[in-house]
């Protein structure tokens, strides 16, 4: 895919993780967290109302088993140690409000306690190091949390369910993950944002896995706002794997596109238009699909451009062919003292990138 250059990326502030902003809350009984909630955004702090941050409302990371986690960059190496304290001192916190919720269910609602050893089961955690890394292992997953290149990296590993048996421990799913844990940390590396590597693999925001065979499920969503033109973001997803939600497994590709504008893209507007030709055919990797330009009225008189093309996947193997999205959208709003792009600007670099997008 060819993007413009000077481009910002939709990430995790990385203070959010090594600094979060003290934000308690409680249930009217005991504290149940301490801290601002971190989300991926176009600014320094997220926070979910403003445009920074509703500019990347759409970006997602899902490669495999894993959720996916990836910070902005530090000025200075981080220091990974005290990270590594926080994430104990996180995780304890998490036990120790475990724990009050069951001090205050058997007081309010006389429902027993689990035994001690029981409890101890299903929250003991083994936090073990590796090159870069570091690992927080509990009786249901994994976690991965890696250092380089001035970033964070998180990956969330999928829980398994509690079988209930005392055989499912934390020290079983060390034995169990290690194999995989070790293969991903051995075939992962940090990749510069427009950086093609030359073996094969899979590539995320400033990250590299190698040895992918093209075909793991995958969600992978990343918004780019232009610098010179903030109003203007680039979102591209690569869906293969069943989505968790939405309309893609119910509609066609025109009635999801609309189902695009009418829920999702430039919402607040008051009318919008499509642009004729209303229905664009077009082409991402190769394969065939519809785009659309629209034209969206706000109340106060406003006047936002977007365009959309969508390339339906294969339902039944969307790992194998999956579904393409990209849109080129505007928030005037956000231009910031420069002049919003202009609508034919907007379809030439949207029409240029669609062009650009095939698999290597």
């Amino acid at each position: 895919m060819q993007l413009p250059d000077g481009l910002d990326v939709g990430l995790y502030p990385i203070e959010g993780f090594t600094n979060p902003e003290e934000q308690p809350e409680g249930n009217g009984f005991f504290i149940t967290s301490r801290y601002a909630r971190n989300g991926i955004t176009f600014g320094d702090k997220y926070n979910r109302a403003k445009a920074d941050s509703i500019q990347a409302q759409f970006s997602s990371l899902y490669y495999g088993n894993y959720e996916l986690d990836v910070s902005s960059e530090e000025k200075t190496p981080v220091d990974f140690s005290a990270y590594k304290e926080r994430v104990a001192d996180s995780i304890n916190f998490v036990i120790e409000v475990a724990r009050k919720y069951e001090e205050r269910d058997l007081k309010l609602l006389n429902k027993p306690m689990e035994t001690k050893a029981e409890f101890n089961r299903k929250h003991e955690y083994i936090l073990k190091d590796y090159p870069n890394a570091f690992v927080n292992y509990d009786y249901r997953g994994y976690t991965v949390y890696i250092n380089s290149g001035k970033r964070l990296y998180h990956f969330w590993g999928r829980n398994a369910k509690d079988s209930g048996e005392k055989s499912q421990t934390t020290e079983m799913q060390v034995r169990k993950s290690e194999p995989e844990v070790l293969s991903l940390l051995n075939r992962f590396r940090p990749r510069k944002l427009y950086e093609v590597p030359t073996e094969q693999g899979f590539c995320l925001p400033y990250g590299f896995i190698a040895g992918d065979s093209g075909h793991e499920p995958r969600n992978i969503g990343i918004t780019y706002r232009l610098q010179n033109h903030p109003d203007v973001t680039i979102f591209f997803q690569d869906l293969g794997m069943k989505p968790k939600a939405g309309k893609e497994d119910d509609l066609n590709e025109k009635d999801y596109v609309i189902w695009l504008w009418n829920w999702q893209y430039q919402w607040s507007a008051v009318s919008k238009e499509l642009i004729k030709p209303k229905w664009r055919s077009i082409e991402m990797d190769g394969r065939k699909g519809v785009g659309t330009f629209v034209k969206s009225v706000y109340k106060d008189g406003g006047l936002n451009y977007g365009y959309v093309a969508y390339v339906q996947g294969d339902r039944q193997a969307r790992n194998l062919k999956p579904d393409l999205l990209l849109y080129v959208m505007q928030d005037s709003r956000q231009a910031r003292g420069n002049p919003p792009m202009d609508k034919d600007e907007l379809e030439k670099l949207a029409e240029h990138i669609v062009s650009s997008i095939k698999r290597r």
